[in-house]
Parts: structure tokens; sequence; C-alpha cells
């Protein structure tokens, strides 16, 4: 049997576990033109989660706007045209969509390299954008007179990144008016997020309803683990599959990369799951070394003692000393910096995001 675990890109089919209720919340949101806010930390599953129930809508148009990079209204109107182009499979029929609807932007058509799918591409004018992103949202609109339409902005914060509030306010005076189309507004920088949804002054204001994707429950990832073990006629240990689940903190993609490197060892052991952890460890270090490398002093500091911790008491005067913190000031700074630089991240306790970032930290300690 094939290696039945991913972790290097979308997860789909047998790899996918469970989630199920979050499938339905998120359908009946999209069934009701709800429009919704979900995040996680990043690699959480937040894509995988949006095509496979986009995957499931039946009688829908799906979209799915992928704004990981974008810096700016150009680059927003090339991502957007892209999933709107997924709407059609015939070259013609799409170059007639764009072309009735879309007048105050060129728009050159070619084919996708990787799908062969059509795909509309703008050509750019140094003039205003934001009339082009008027009859784009005016495009959806219509079409969503004639069938349901859910569309989905991955890593949404990015736009707060374009440097143009008003853009902002361009955007949710086109989105609110619109009655039959669902969105959804996926990211990973949940303090980004936070100010654009969550501050009454902000464009984005409660235009959504929050949805945090949380851990997926370990009782879950066994029920998963054990039946594809079970395909290939294999066994494993509850013990084995909870080290693993533990080792990971529950998150979903270092746990498929854990298990994708385990699959080959017939006899699981604890040592073989101790090599697994030392192989990945190695093979990130030189991108933890960069991250290590691009810290302040005090961040480094502050980031070994949220390790040692588990983020408790972290403000009390023995752990300030034992870092050298002179102030509970200083560490507060390094904090808030991390904090936007989506590092760390809190709800009772503040955490590190990245679970093997947290374990190389560990053993540099």
């Amino acid at each position: 049997m094939e290696n039945p675990f991913s972790f290097s890109g979308i997860v789909e089919g047998a790899a996918f576990c469970n989630r199920d209720r979050e499938q339905a919340d998120l359908r009946k949101f999209i069934e009701n033109s709800q429009n919704v806010l979900l995040y996680s930390h990043r690699r959480f599953g937040k894509t995988s989660l949006i095509l496979r129930v986009f995957g499931d809508c039946k009688g829908i148009g799906t979209i799915y706007v992928d704004l990981y990079g974008t810096t700016g209204i150009e680059d927003f109107i090339t991502a957007l045209l892209k999933g709107i182009s997924s709407l059609e499979s015939k070259m013609d029929r799409l170059m007639k969509l764009i072309k009735e609807k879309i007048t105050r932007l060129t728009v050159n058509f070619s084919v996708d390299i990787y799908t062969g799918a059509p795909v509309a591409i703008p050509v750019f004018a140094p003039v205003d954008k934001r009339p082009a992103v008027e009859e784009i949202f005016a495009l959806l609109e219509s079409l969503s007179q004639k069938k349901k339409l859910a569309v989905a902005f991955d890593e949404f914060q990015e736009i707060s990144k374009y440097g143009q509030a008003s853009f902002e306010k361009h955007l949710r005076k086109s989105i609110q008016r619109h009655s039959n189309v669902s969105y959804i507004f996926a990211g990973s920088q949940k303090h980004l997020l936070a100010e654009m949804f969550a501050d009454s002054k902000r464009a984005f204001y409660k235009l959504a309803t929050s949805y945090a994707l949380k851990k997926i429950k370990t009782e879950d990832y066994a029920a998963w683990i054990k039946r594809l073990y079970k395909k290939d006629r294999r066994k494993i240990s509850k013990r084995h599959i909870e080290n693993v689940v533990t080792r990971c903190e529950n998150h979903p993609m270092y746990i498929q990369e854990f298990l994708f490197n385990l699959w080959d060892a017939p006899d699981m052991s604890i040592e073989d799951i101790d090599r697994v952890e030392s192989e990945i460890l190695k093979n990130r270090e030189a991108e933890f070394i960069n991250i290590w490398e691009s810290l302040t002093l005090n961040q480094r500091k502050a980031l070994k003692l949220i390790a040692a911790t588990g983020g408790k008491n972290i403000y009390s005067a023995d752990n300030l000393s034992r870092l050298g913190f002179s102030s509970a000031s200083q560490i507060s700074k390094a904090l808030e910096l991390l904090l936007k630089k989506a590092f760390v991240s809190k709800n009772d306790l503040y955490s590190i995001q990245d679970v093997l970032f947290k374990r190389w930290i560990e053993k540099i300690s």
C-alpha cells in the first residue's frame, strides 16, 4: 500500500483526518450565504478543509482565492480573476463571461500549465484599479443571481499589508451588498485578523462570524491512524499514536510528517519515533537557525522562557531573572513583537506557534 500520509501540500482523500464538525459548520454557513472568518495557526489545515468542503458543495459555485504573497491591488485582482476562472472549464465560455462584464481592465486568456484549465490574466495600465475591482465584484453578484456562490479568500490578512486602508473600505462596500454569496475570510495571523474584524474603526468590523479552527482530538487521530494501518493489514499501538500526537501537540501537518516517515518502520518503537524527530529537526535546522538569528536577544530569551515554562508565570520574578530580564517591560516588548511576527500566540497562555521550532529551542537551551 502506498504511504497514506501527506504533509507537503493540500491533504485529500484518506489522508484527511476528521474535521466532521467543522465541515458541517462551514457547509451550513455556505448554504445560508453567511460570511465566515476562519482562522488558525499556519499549516493547521485551513486550505485542505476549505477545498474539501468546496468539493462537497452541490449546486453552489465555489471560488478559491489564494492571497498569500500578494503585495497590492494588482496582485489581488490577478488572484481573484484566477479564482473566478475555475468556474468555467471551457475557454470560449470563460472569455465570454469576462469580456461581457469587465470593461475597465484589459484581460488576456491562457491555459494553466499545471491543470490545463483556462485562466483569465489581467493586464494593468497606470490608472486607478478600484473601478476594475467594482466590476469584478459586480460580476460575482450577477453570477450569484443564477447560482449561490461561496468565495474563499485564503490568507486574507495580506490585504492589510497593502498600505491602503481605503482599499479595505472599497472591498467592504462591494461585498456587503451580496445576499447570495458566502465569503470565507481565512488566515493564520490572528492579531492582524483581529484588528481587521474586531476593531470598530476598521472596514471589515463584524462583517463575518469568527470561527477558530481548533486542534483535532487525540482520540480522533487514533481512530483515523488505526484505520489507515488496518487497510494495510498492520497494527499500531495506542501508546505510539499518543506519543506522536503529544510530541506534535496535535498539530495536523507535523503528525502527518511524523507518520509519513514512520510508515516504513514495520514494528514501530519509541526509538523509531525519537529517530524520526531527530531527522526532521536536522532537516529544518538551517531554517530554524535563520529565524533565530533574525531575532533580538530579548526575543530569543522570551522564546526560551516560553519553551521552558509552557507559558506559565512568565512575569514572575524567578522566571524573569532566570533568563536575565531586568524588568517585566523588557519581556512585554519582546512578546509584542513576537506576536506581530506570528512566532508566538496568546490565548490564556503564551505559546510558540511552530511546534518543531519549540522542540529545537528546547534542545539548544
